[in-house]
C-alpha cells in the first residue's frame, strides 16, 4: 500500500501570503514615520532657535548660526532647501 503526500491546503496558504502582506505595508509605514520623526526632532526650532533668512540677520539679533539644526523658512515642509536659511540659537 502506497501512501499518498500530504500538500498544504490553499486556504493555509492563502492566509499566509495575506498575513505577509499586512508584515511588509506596516514595515513601510513604520519605516516612512520613522524618518519623518528624525526630520521633525532635528529642527532648529526643538532646540530653542529660530530660522533667519541670513547670517547678518542672526548676528544683528545677537545670536550665532549653526548647520547642526534644519530650518523650512518656506514653509513648504522640505528641510535644508537653500532658501529655508540659516538656524540662529539667541547667546
Amino acid at each position: 500500500m502506497q501512501k499518498k503526500a500530504q500538500g498544504l491546503p490553499l486556504s493555509v496558504i492563502v492566509i499566509a501570503a495575506l498575513v505577509l502582506l499586512v508584515l511588509v505595508v506596516l514595515a513601510i509605514i513604520f519605516m516612512g514615520r520613522m524618518g519623518k520623526t528624525g526630520q521633525v526632532v532635528n529642527t532648529c526650532q526643538s532646540y530653542g532657535g529660530d530660522c533667519t533668512a541670513s547670517v547678518a540677520d542672526c548676528t544683528a539679533s545677537g545670536g550665532h548660526t549653526t548647520s547642526a539644526y534644519l530650518c523650512d523658512n518656506n514653509g513648504n515642509g522640505k528641510y535644508g532647501e537653500p532658501d529655508d536659511g540659516v538656524c540662529c540659537i539667541k547667546v
